[in-house]
Formats: C-alpha cells, sequence, structure tokens
C-alpha cells in the first residue's frame, strides 16, 4: 500500500465519520437537511476514490448506489416515525419489504447500466440494436406519460 492509496483511505474514512456525524446531529434535531448532506458527504468521498484510481469501471457502484438510497430512504423513515400519528399494524413491514425491493431495483439497474457501458466498449452491431431499443423504449415512455396526462386531463 503506497502513500497515496493510504492517504485516499484515510480522506475515505474521514469523510464517512462527518457522515455520520452529520446525520445523527441531524436526526437528534430533526433537521431534514441532514439526510441529503451527509448523502453529499458520503458521495465526495466515493467520486474522490474513482478520481484517483485507473480509468476502468468500478463494478462496485451499483451496489453503492443501492446502499445510499437505502440510507437515505432510512434517514428520512427515522425523522417521520418521530411524529405523534400511529401506522396501521404492519406498515413497517410493506414499507421496509418496499425499500428493500427498491434498493435491489437500483442495484440490478445499476448492473444493467455496467454492463451496456461494457458492450459500448466492445462496439459493433450489438451496441446499435441496444441503442436502437433503448430508443424506442425511450420513446414509448414518453408517449405513454403523455397519454396518461390526456387522459387525466380528459378526465377533469
Amino acid at each position: 500500500m503506497d502513500a497515496d492509496e493510504i492517504g485516499l483511505r484515510t480522506g475515505n474514512a474521514a469523510a464517512g465519520a462527518l457522515a455520520i456525524l452529520v446525520l445523527t446531529a441531524g436526526l437528534l434535531l430533526r433537521l431534514p437537511v441532514s439526510v441529503p448532506a451527509a448523502i453529499v458527504i458520503v458521495g465526495i468521498g466515493y467520486a474522490a476514490s474513482l478520481a484517483v484510481q485507473d480509468g476502468a469501471l468500478d463494478a462496485r457502484a451499483p451496489l453503492f448506489a443501492a446502499m445510499l438510497f437505502a440510507a437515505a430512504e432510512l434517514g428520512y423513515w427515522s425523522l417521520e416515525l418521530r411524529d405523534a400519528v400511529a401506522d396501521e399494524p404492519g406498515a413497517y413491514l410493506r414499507r421496509l419489504g418496499l425499500l428493500a425491493g427498491l434498493a435491489l431495483g437500483a442495484l440490478a439497474l445499476g448492473q444493467l447500466l455496467l454492463a451496456f457501458v461494457d458492450l459500448g466498449e466492445r462496439g459493433g452491431i450489438a451496441i446499435e440494436a441496444v441503442g436502437v431499443a433503448a430508443a424506442v423504449a425511450a420513446l414509448a415512455i414518453v408517449a405513454l406519460a403523455g397519454r396518461r396526462s390526456l387522459d387525466g386531463e380528459r378526465s377533469r
């Protein structure tokens, strides 16, 4: 381990400790702004580590993104739990299941994006087919959203 790597690890540990401190203080003081602030601090540490590494794709990026998403959701959830309103029975388990599902979805989407980037580096007809399929899917989503918007306007 060279001096640069030691410095990077020390910096990341400091960023993580600062993020924990910001989040803990914010949750104790009931400040919702502390959640994104802590996530940004951790993200800056991760971005710094990517900046000094070689240009290869980081295969851990989707896992990191899913974990950041889960941390942000759990942070906001803990702020919501301070309210005096009682949830219906089983609501916590449903929400936890939804959170886990969304985090796994973020992980899967990140892995898919990494696979597309890897495919893009290889080039050829395969990347052209993926590009066309993505363009068609994007247009279909826009058309579907527009149709729902028009249907909503007509029903009013």
